[in-house]
């Protein structure tokens, strides 16, 4: 083995295993705090999260007087589907939720029973929800004929049969030809259907 001319760096040894990494040494107070806030803060989202799905599991209940729904229809069974009322697929309001297999105030409501796993055996609905179509003057309607099936859509579409009137109280504001569906509500108001090509 040659010797290094003076001065220089020593040759490194080929037989000899390389240095150990420095080992980290304690972790000082300041690094302690921001490690345990961030579990704490990380925590506290979990915690967060949680709660707010459990709330939308919440209210994404039973519908309630007041909230607004559509309904499906599967060829083995139909369903309600809770939206917010402003949703153009919100196509019925819930006026009232009557007890069991209970009449609504008027005829001119769809009444949709809901039933549970015991009142499904038992042949008797749990509650009855009282639905008026949730629609302002101007909105046009398809397949106004099928409570399931009934959407709003624009009154361009070729699909529109009814362009909707709605009045405050009776039905003696609509038109000859127009189909009238008095609701209760609150508020009372009349539903007016005229006929789709009639001012649309």
């Amino acid at each position: 083995m040659s010797t290094p001319p003076f001065g220089g760096p020593p040759a490194a040894n080929p037989f000899r295993p390389p240095a150990p990494a420095p080992r980290p040494g304690p972790l000082s107070t300041t690094t302690k705090v921001l490690l345990g806030g961030a579990v704490v803060v990380a925590v506290g989202l979990g915690s967060l999260a949680a709660f707010g799905v459990a709330a939308i599991t919440r209210s994404a209940g039973p519908p309630v007087a007041g909230s607004c729904v559509y309904l499906s229809d599967d060829n083995l069974d139909t369903g309600y589907h809770g939206v917010g009322c402003s949703d153009r697929r919100a196509t019925y309001k819930v006026d009232d939720v009557a007890t069991g297999g209970s009449a609504c105030h008027g005829s001119d409501y769809v009444r949709f029973q809901v039933f549970t796993g015991s009142s499904r055996r038992g042949g008797e609905p749990d509650r009855t929800l009282c639905l008026a179509l949730n629609v302002v003057s101007g909105d046009c309607l398809s397949d106004v004929d099928d409570d399931a099936s009934v959407r709003k859509v624009t009154c361009a579409d070729p699909a529109a049969e009814a362009r909707v009137t709605v009045h405050d109280g009776d039905d003696g504001q609509c038109g000859d030809a127009d189909t009238a569906l008095a609701y209760a509500g609150p508020p009372a108001r009349t539903v007016c259907l005229a006929p789709a090509g009639a001012n649309i």
